[in-house]
Protein backbone atom coordinates (compact mmCIF):
# COMPACT_ATOMS: atom_id res chain seq x y z
CA UNK A 1 0.00 0.00 0.00
CA UNK A 2 1.68 3.32 -1.15
CA UNK A 3 2.15 6.16 1.84
CA UNK A 4 -0.44 8.14 0.29
CA UNK A 5 -3.39 5.68 0.44
CA UNK A 6 -2.08 5.03 4.60
CA UNK A 7 -1.89 8.56 5.54
CA UNK A 8 -5.70 8.64 3.72
CA UNK A 9 -6.69 5.70 5.86
CA UNK A 10 -5.23 7.22 8.67
CA UNK A 11 -7.70 10.31 8.46
CA UNK A 12 -10.37 7.70 7.56
CA UNK A 13 -10.08 5.77 10.61
CA UNK A 14 -10.46 9.25 12.92
CA UNK A 15 -13.84 8.31 12.88
CA UNK A 16 -13.78 5.37 14.85
CA UNK A 17 -12.83 7.00 17.91
CA UNK A 18 -14.48 10.33 17.79
CA UNK A 19 -14.60 10.77 21.57
CA UNK A 20 -10.86 10.88 21.62
CA UNK A 21 -10.14 12.70 18.63
CA UNK A 22 -12.20 15.33 19.29
CA UNK A 23 -10.54 15.93 23.16
CA UNK A 24 -7.41 15.58 21.29
CA UNK A 25 -8.33 18.38 19.07
CA UNK A 26 -10.22 20.73 21.62
CA UNK A 27 -6.61 20.07 23.83
CA UNK A 28 -4.52 20.82 21.03
CA UNK A 29 -6.43 23.99 20.30
CA UNK A 30 -6.02 25.32 23.95
CA UNK A 31 -2.62 24.79 23.89
CA UNK A 32 -1.81 26.39 20.46
CA UNK A 33 -4.20 29.05 21.83
CA UNK A 34 -2.07 29.81 24.95
CA UNK A 35 1.07 30.20 22.98
CA UNK A 36 -0.73 32.15 20.40
CA UNK A 37 -1.75 34.72 23.32
CA UNK A 38 2.01 34.83 24.44
CA UNK A 39 2.89 35.42 20.72
CA UNK A 40 0.75 38.23 20.74
CA UNK A 41 1.44 39.73 24.08
CA UNK A 42 5.11 40.06 23.07
CA UNK A 43 4.92 41.11 19.80
CA UNK A 44 2.16 44.32 20.97
CA UNK A 45 4.59 45.21 23.51
CA UNK A 46 7.48 45.35 21.37
CA UNK A 47 5.22 46.78 18.30
CA UNK A 48 3.90 49.78 21.27
CA UNK A 49 7.41 50.07 22.59
CA UNK A 50 9.61 50.51 19.50
CA UNK A 51 6.75 52.81 18.25
CA UNK A 52 6.96 55.40 21.28
CA UNK A 53 10.97 55.13 21.16
CA UNK A 54 12.40 58.64 20.82
CA UNK A 55 8.80 60.33 20.98
CA UNK A 56 7.28 62.51 23.26
CA UNK A 57 3.73 61.94 23.86
CA UNK A 58 1.60 65.02 24.85
CA UNK A 59 -2.14 65.53 26.10
CA UNK A 60 -3.16 69.16 25.26
CA UNK A 61 -6.56 69.95 27.14
CA UNK A 62 -7.87 73.59 25.61
CA UNK A 63 -10.47 75.83 28.53
CA UNK A 64 -14.00 74.90 28.20
CA UNK A 65 -15.94 77.00 25.72
CA UNK A 66 -12.85 77.94 23.95
CA UNK A 67 -13.99 79.04 20.14
CA UNK A 68 -13.79 75.59 18.13
CA UNK A 69 -12.61 77.61 14.95
CA UNK A 70 -9.66 78.81 16.91
CA UNK A 71 -8.75 75.57 18.12
CA UNK A 72 -8.93 74.00 14.81
CA UNK A 73 -6.71 76.34 13.32
CA UNK A 74 -4.35 75.34 16.09
CA UNK A 75 -4.42 71.86 15.31
CA UNK A 76 -4.01 72.48 11.67
CA UNK A 77 -0.72 73.98 12.83
CA UNK A 78 0.05 71.23 15.39
CA UNK A 79 0.06 68.69 12.36
CA UNK A 80 1.99 70.83 10.26
CA UNK A 81 4.63 71.37 13.25
CA UNK A 82 8.47 69.93 12.61
CA UNK A 83 9.01 66.05 13.95
CA UNK A 84 5.08 66.01 14.83
CA UNK A 85 4.54 62.09 14.59
CA UNK A 86 1.00 61.70 15.25
CA UNK A 87 -1.69 64.12 16.18
CA UNK A 88 -5.35 62.83 17.50
CA UNK A 89 -7.63 65.52 18.31
CA UNK A 90 -11.26 65.33 19.92
CA UNK A 91 -13.96 68.07 19.93
CA UNK A 92 -16.34 68.47 22.73
CA UNK A 93 -18.70 66.71 21.67
CA UNK A 94 -16.47 63.88 20.45
CA UNK A 95 -14.81 63.60 23.68
CA UNK A 96 -18.57 63.48 25.28
CA UNK A 97 -19.22 60.71 22.17
CA UNK A 98 -15.91 58.79 23.45
CA UNK A 99 -16.92 58.73 27.37
CA UNK A 100 -20.40 57.41 26.67
CA UNK A 101 -19.11 54.61 24.68
CA UNK A 102 -16.44 53.81 27.36
CA UNK A 103 -19.82 53.55 29.97
CA UNK A 104 -21.87 51.90 27.64
CA UNK A 105 -22.52 48.27 28.96
CA UNK A 106 -21.57 46.75 25.25
CA UNK A 107 -19.05 48.85 23.33
CA UNK A 108 -18.30 48.93 19.77
CA UNK A 109 -15.56 47.85 17.98
CA UNK A 110 -12.92 49.76 16.74
CA UNK A 111 -11.30 52.78 18.21
CA UNK A 112 -10.94 56.12 16.82
CA UNK A 113 -7.57 57.63 15.22
CA UNK A 114 -9.38 61.22 15.03
CA UNK A 115 -12.60 61.69 16.54
CA UNK A 116 -13.11 65.27 15.06
CA UNK A 117 -15.78 64.50 12.65
CA UNK A 118 -18.14 61.77 12.40
CA UNK A 119 -19.31 62.12 15.99
CA UNK A 120 -22.43 62.42 17.83
CA UNK A 121 -23.25 62.46 20.80
CA UNK A 122 -25.93 59.36 22.50
CA UNK A 123 -29.24 59.71 24.49
CA UNK A 124 -27.79 59.07 27.88
CA UNK A 125 -25.97 62.68 27.35
CA UNK A 126 -28.60 64.46 25.27
CA UNK A 127 -29.27 67.06 28.25
CA UNK A 128 -25.47 67.75 27.88
CA UNK A 129 -25.73 69.19 24.75
CA UNK A 130 -26.00 72.61 25.51
CA UNK A 131 -23.72 73.00 28.70
CA UNK A 132 -21.09 70.63 27.71
CA UNK A 133 -18.15 70.44 30.56
CA UNK A 134 -16.04 68.79 28.08
CA UNK A 135 -12.87 70.16 26.67
CA UNK A 136 -11.23 69.99 23.74
CA UNK A 137 -8.33 68.02 23.39
CA UNK A 138 -5.35 66.58 21.54
CA UNK A 139 -3.09 63.83 21.79
CA UNK A 140 0.06 64.78 19.87
CA UNK A 141 3.35 62.94 19.63
CA UNK A 142 6.83 64.30 18.41
CA UNK A 143 9.94 62.68 17.71
CA UNK A 144 12.78 63.94 19.46
CA UNK A 145 15.79 65.25 17.39
CA UNK A 146 18.92 63.03 17.58
CA UNK A 147 21.16 65.44 18.31
CA UNK A 148 18.55 66.71 21.71
CA UNK A 149 18.53 65.45 25.30
CA UNK A 150 15.14 63.67 26.00
CA UNK A 151 13.97 65.68 28.86
CA UNK A 152 15.13 69.49 28.34
CA UNK A 153 13.88 68.86 24.82
CA UNK A 154 10.23 67.72 26.37
CA UNK A 155 10.92 70.68 28.66
CA UNK A 156 10.84 73.28 26.14
CA UNK A 157 8.09 71.43 23.76
CA UNK A 158 5.72 71.17 27.47
CA UNK A 159 7.08 75.24 28.09
CA UNK A 160 5.91 75.88 23.82
CA UNK A 161 2.33 74.41 23.85
CA UNK A 162 1.46 75.66 27.24
CA UNK A 163 1.86 78.52 25.80
CA UNK A 164 -0.87 78.08 22.84
CA UNK A 165 -3.68 80.52 23.62
CA UNK A 166 -6.62 78.72 25.27
CA UNK A 167 -4.36 76.21 26.61
CA UNK A 168 -5.72 75.25 30.14
CA UNK A 169 -3.30 72.35 30.87
CA UNK A 170 -0.23 69.88 29.18
CA UNK A 171 0.47 66.67 30.56
CA UNK A 172 3.05 64.36 29.55
CA UNK A 173 5.04 61.55 31.25
CA UNK A 174 8.94 61.99 31.24
CA UNK A 175 9.89 58.77 32.35
CA UNK A 176 8.09 57.35 29.15
CA UNK A 177 11.78 57.37 26.99
CA UNK A 178 13.39 55.68 29.74
CA UNK A 179 10.58 52.96 30.46
CA UNK A 180 10.52 52.51 26.63
CA UNK A 181 14.56 51.78 26.75
CA UNK A 182 14.26 49.37 29.58
CA UNK A 183 11.16 47.49 28.12
CA UNK A 184 13.01 46.72 24.49
CA UNK A 185 16.25 45.13 26.39
CA UNK A 186 13.81 43.13 28.71
CA UNK A 187 11.90 41.97 25.44
CA UNK A 188 15.33 41.10 23.78
CA UNK A 189 16.43 39.17 26.92
CA UNK A 190 13.05 37.39 27.27
CA UNK A 191 11.63 36.64 23.62
CA UNK A 192 13.38 33.38 22.87
CA UNK A 193 13.23 31.98 26.49
CA UNK A 194 9.38 32.92 26.32
CA UNK A 195 9.23 31.21 22.80
CA UNK A 196 11.04 28.46 23.95
CA UNK A 197 8.57 27.52 27.36
CA UNK A 198 5.78 27.77 24.90
CA UNK A 199 6.90 25.35 22.77
CA UNK A 200 7.41 23.12 25.56
CA UNK A 201 4.57 23.64 26.54
CA UNK A 202 2.74 22.69 23.23
CA UNK A 203 5.26 19.84 23.36
CA UNK A 204 4.50 18.35 26.38
CA UNK A 205 0.82 18.30 26.31
CA UNK A 206 0.55 17.56 22.97
CA UNK A 207 2.17 14.83 23.18
CA UNK A 208 0.87 13.41 26.25
CA UNK A 209 -2.51 13.89 25.01
CA UNK A 210 -1.95 12.14 21.58
CA UNK A 211 -0.15 9.35 23.65
CA UNK A 212 -3.21 8.40 25.79
CA UNK A 213 -5.48 8.53 22.61
CA UNK A 214 -3.42 6.36 20.70
CA UNK A 215 -4.04 3.55 23.88
CA UNK A 216 -7.29 3.22 22.35
CA UNK A 217 -5.40 1.70 19.56
CA UNK A 218 -3.71 -0.55 21.20
CA UNK A 219 -4.79 -3.60 20.71
CA UNK A 220 -4.78 -2.64 16.75
CA UNK A 221 -1.47 -1.62 16.43
CA UNK A 222 -0.81 -5.74 18.42
CA UNK A 223 -2.71 -7.06 16.05
CA UNK A 224 -0.70 -5.28 13.06
CA UNK A 225 2.76 -6.51 14.39
CA UNK A 226 1.55 -9.83 15.10
CA UNK A 227 0.57 -10.53 12.02
CA UNK A 228 3.63 -8.91 9.99
CA UNK A 229 2.63 -6.34 9.20
CA UNK A 230 5.70 -3.64 8.33
CA UNK A 231 6.02 -0.59 11.09
CA UNK A 232 5.95 1.90 8.49
CA UNK A 233 2.33 0.19 7.81
CA UNK A 234 1.33 0.57 11.19
CA UNK A 235 3.07 4.00 11.97
CA UNK A 236 1.93 5.92 8.96
CA UNK A 237 -1.83 6.19 9.45
CA UNK A 238 -0.96 6.73 13.11
CA UNK A 239 1.06 10.11 11.99
CA UNK A 240 -1.74 11.00 9.57
CA UNK A 241 -3.54 11.49 12.37
CA UNK A 242 -1.18 13.23 14.63
CA UNK A 243 -1.03 15.52 11.41
CA UNK A 244 -3.93 16.03 10.92
CA UNK A 245 -5.19 16.89 14.98
CA UNK A 246 -1.91 19.69 15.42
CA UNK A 247 -2.68 21.48 11.81
CA UNK A 248 -6.50 21.55 11.96
CA UNK A 249 -6.31 22.18 16.53
CA UNK A 250 -3.49 25.29 15.73
CA UNK A 251 -5.74 26.41 12.73
CA UNK A 252 -8.74 27.15 14.67
CA UNK A 253 -6.63 28.43 17.78
CA UNK A 254 -5.63 31.46 14.96
CA UNK A 255 -9.78 32.02 15.04
CA UNK A 256 -9.89 32.19 18.46
CA UNK A 257 -6.99 34.53 19.21
CA UNK A 258 -8.52 36.77 16.33
CA UNK A 259 -11.99 37.23 18.10
CA UNK A 260 -9.31 37.83 21.48
CA UNK A 261 -7.26 40.60 19.35
CA UNK A 262 -10.42 42.35 18.58
CA UNK A 263 -11.85 42.35 21.51
CA UNK A 264 -8.99 43.37 22.91
CA UNK A 265 -8.87 46.22 20.31
CA UNK A 266 -12.03 47.34 21.38
CA UNK A 267 -11.78 47.87 24.73
CA UNK A 268 -8.40 49.21 24.72
CA UNK A 269 -8.17 51.59 21.88
CA UNK A 270 -10.04 54.41 24.19
CA UNK A 271 -8.66 57.03 25.89
CA UNK A 272 -6.65 57.79 27.61
CA UNK A 273 -5.06 54.30 26.56
CA UNK A 274 -4.88 54.68 22.68
CA UNK A 275 -3.81 50.69 23.04
CA UNK A 276 -3.80 49.30 19.31
CA UNK A 277 -3.63 45.93 19.96
CA UNK A 278 -2.83 43.97 16.02
CA UNK A 279 -2.96 40.70 15.26
CA UNK A 280 0.02 37.99 14.81
CA UNK A 281 2.32 39.03 11.72
CA UNK A 282 1.76 36.34 8.74
CA UNK A 283 5.14 34.98 9.25
CA UNK A 284 4.15 34.47 13.23
CA UNK A 285 1.00 32.81 12.31
CA UNK A 286 2.38 30.31 10.02
CA UNK A 287 5.21 29.54 11.83
CA UNK A 288 2.71 28.71 14.79
CA UNK A 289 0.60 26.55 12.40
CA UNK A 290 3.84 24.02 11.48
CA UNK A 291 5.52 23.97 14.86
CA UNK A 292 1.99 23.03 16.17
CA UNK A 293 1.57 20.41 13.40
CA UNK A 294 5.26 18.82 13.73
CA UNK A 295 4.89 18.38 17.36
CA UNK A 296 1.91 16.37 16.79
CA UNK A 297 3.24 14.42 14.05
CA UNK A 298 6.43 13.99 15.76
CA UNK A 299 4.55 12.48 19.21
CA UNK A 300 2.24 10.86 17.33
CA UNK A 301 5.49 8.75 15.74
CA UNK A 302 6.94 8.48 19.42
CA UNK A 303 3.23 6.75 20.78
CA UNK A 304 3.11 4.41 17.76
CA UNK A 305 6.65 3.29 18.31
CA UNK A 306 5.75 2.38 22.07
Amino acid sequence: MSTTKLFLRGVADMRRFPLPQLCTLLTVCMVALLAGTGLLILHNVQTEVLRTQGQARFQIYWKVGSDMTAVETQWADLKRAPGIAEVSTFTPRAALSELMRGLAPKSSGGGFANATANASSGEDFAWLEGDNPLPATALVSFNIPPSEDAEPWMGRMYARLKGLDGVEQVTYNPTQLTLATGWIALIQKAAWPALGFFALVVGLVVGNTLKLMMLARKDEVEILSLVGARPWFIRAPLFANGVVQGLTGSVLSLFCLKFLQTWLRSVLDVPPLFLKVEFLPLWQSVALVLCTTCVAGLASLIAARK
